[in-house]
């Protein structure tokens, strides 16, 4: 029942709120090293940043894709200045880039093999470039002939074949490359480009219960649905999504930066003072992954997702505040205060 207050169990006011999510789609420049050795063993170097998003699985799983070989025998190096260089990890800009710097270093390694496999005298002589593919360590044709990959290094006689790739997004500027070795990120995405625009999807439901002689606010249940292109990794993916959503909570219900105006400091300054949502204040938390392709965001067809599950829930949250007491609330956090008289 949309009807404003509609909604009690016991001594508390019910309020179901939902609201739309958008947010850009970006890459930027990066490199990337890959090797493979002639026993299938695959090292990727990066000089990504692993902070939990799970970019450094995610490549290894682009390699693996690629090449035809299994999880166990990839190694993924990231985290060092040494190794090529890679943008920052923010904006939801990790997994488009990095993904599309190692697929361009795999595709390179694919071609020599396919032409090593296939050139004369070679095992699968004669097949053409275009009918070959690679898995479970094997160069394979259509037809289901097969080469193992020590064999195409042996005809090959070399005990590795090693890729430097260097992905720039589309509609990059002429020094983005060069940029990139000075440590600089140029982002390509959202709605900079010239001929497309580039965006995730979401769109969150929220339940809040409101105590009606104190006015506390519970969020029991929220659901998150969400298109963001190809997922590589439904775990990781559904976990920052989550993650973005009890964001959201916080933010709606708890974060604000309290200042002290008569002497211009911060009166909660660490984490005893600056509330953030606990495990007690988040109850069910649902995420719907909602297939979509677009070919045009990146070769990968991958985009970021970090952010995504953050930006409805607030609006969600008031939306779900108003139906449950009939005051429209705008401005964050939504207190108590906020909700007597």
């Amino acid at each position: 029942d949309p009807k404003v207050g509609s909604r009690r169990d016991g001594d508390w006011l019910v309020g179901m709120g939902c609201a739309t999510a958008i947010y850009p789609t970006a890459a930027a420049p990066c490199a990337a090293r890959v090797r493979l050795t002639a026993d299938g063993e695959v090292r990727i170097q990066c000089g990504s940043h692993e902070i939990g998003t799970g970019v450094r699985t995610i490549a290894g799983q682009m390699a693996a894709e690629r090449l035809g070989i299994g999880m166990d025998k990839i190694s993924v190096e990231m985290g060092d200045s040494a190794l090529p260089p890679a943008p920052v990890s923010g904006g939801s800009i990790s997994t488009a880039s990095v993904c599309s710097a190692v697929m361009k270093a795999c595709d390179a390694i694919r071609g020599k093999l396919f032409a090593a496999a296939a050139g004369r005298g070679a095992p699968l002589a004669g097949s053409g470039n275009a009918k070959l593919d690679l898995k479970d360590e094997e160069v394979v044709t259509e037809t289901g002939k097969s080469a193992k990959l020590a064999d195409v290094f042996k005809a090959m006689q070399v005990g590795a074949i090693e890729e430097y790739a260097e992905f720039a997004p589309k509609g990059s500027s002429p020094e983005a490359l060069s940029k990139l070795y000075a440590g600089q990120s140029e982002f390509h995405g959202g709605e900079n480009d010239e001929d497309s625009v580039k965006y995730a999807f979401g769109a969150e439901f929220v339940e809040v219960r409101i105590n009606s002689y104190t006015r506390e606010i519970r969020v029991p249940r929220i659901v998150g649905a969400f298109a963001a292109g190809r997922i590589m990794n439904t775990r990781t993916a559904r976990s920052q999504l989550m993650g973005g959503m009890i964001w959201g909570i916080g933010q709606a219900l708890h974060e604000a930066t309290e200042i002290d105006q008569r002497h211009a400091r911060y009166v909660n300054r660490d984490l005893q003072d600056y509330l953030v949502p606990v495990n007690a204040d988040i109850k069910q938390v649902d995420v719907i992954l909602v297939p979509e392709i677009d070919h045009q965001v990146n070769p990968a067809g991958v985009k970021g997702l970090g952010e995504l599950g953050n930006v409805g829930t607030a609006a969600a949250v008031a939306s779900a505040v108003y139906h449950a007491t009939g005051k429209r609330i705008r401005d964050l956090p939504i207190r108590i205060d906020d909700l007597i008289g």
